[in-house]
């Protein structure tokens, strides 16, 4: 196992604490659940008068962002004030607001706060990286982080697989030309433009070339008459996983 980079930061007067309030809401159901912008901001706030003295604040607000990457527009520009020596500490409700990546936290701990002179503060986990013992417990919650999202992740596919073996559509995205997502039926049903998708393989019968049909129908590509030929899904086939399922949808 590489070495640990974490190191103790320099000490910096109260008077000189520009502190990150970094907030990240990801869905509607954190909000409810208590993790909403109000309630982290309103944490964060109250915790920056525990300093002596005033301490200078900054919010840091990403609204709708996933914890999974770290492309997101307040957290790149947290890195690049780090970096630039725009802050001093960070602060975060909770561990996971931050990251819900065990790389990704120990990248922004280890590579972006501490050799800058950050200090990293998660408020509920009652932590901090001035501290020998926050900046090592902070790598063992990085990692029941990271645990719960791939906890998470197997959850959703497991629960993906179920509905396509029982015949239904494993979820909203990548719905197919010509069919719309029904989510109360959970399947797949015919739009406007199935007239099209039946047109094509009439006309592919009749012994049109595939760019014909494109042209005839207003297709930008050759390509997509093709695929649309060769889609499973319109005879009721669902592939998932590189298996084949009988599916519900006309």
């Amino acid at each position: 196992m590489a070495r640990s980079k974490m190191k103790k930061i320099r000490d910096v007067p109260a008077e000189a604490i520009r502190a990150a309030l970094y907030i990240r809401v990801s869905t509607d159901r954190q909000a409810e659940e208590g993790y909403s912008i109000e309630v982290q901001t309103e944490r964060l706030e109250a915790y920056t008068k525990t300093f002596d003295g005033d301490v200078q604040y900054e919010l840091y607000i990403d609204d709708g962002f996933s914890g999974a990457s770290l492309e997101r527009p307040a957290m790149q520009r947290l890195i690049a004030d780090a970096e630039n020596g725009v802050v001093t500490h960070v602060l975060v409700l909770k561990l996971d607001r931050l990251s819900r990546s065990q790389k990704d936290t120990l990248h922004l701990i280890e590579d972006v706060f501490l050799p800058h002179n950050v200090a990293f503060v998660s408020v509920q986990e009652s932590f901090n990286t001035a501290t020998a013992f926050g900046r090592a417990v902070v790598g063992i919650l990085s990692v029941f982080a990271q645990l719960e999202r791939e906890n998470i992740y197997e959850r959703t596919r497991s629960g993906m697989q179920k509905r396509v073996e029982a015949g239904y559509w494993p979820g909203g995205g990548g719905v197919p030309f010509g069919y719309d997502y029904d989510p109360e039926k959970g399947i797949l049903v015919p739009n406007a433009d199935a007239g099209t998708v039946r047109q094509i393989y009439e006309l592919y019968l009749q012994g049109y070339a595939l760019q014909t049909i494109a042209n005839l129908l207003g297709l930008k590509y050759e390509k997509l008459a093709a695929q649309i030929l060769l889609r499973k899904t319109n005879i009721g086939i669902i592939e998932y996983n590189g298996v084949e399922y009988k599916g519900t949808s006309e």
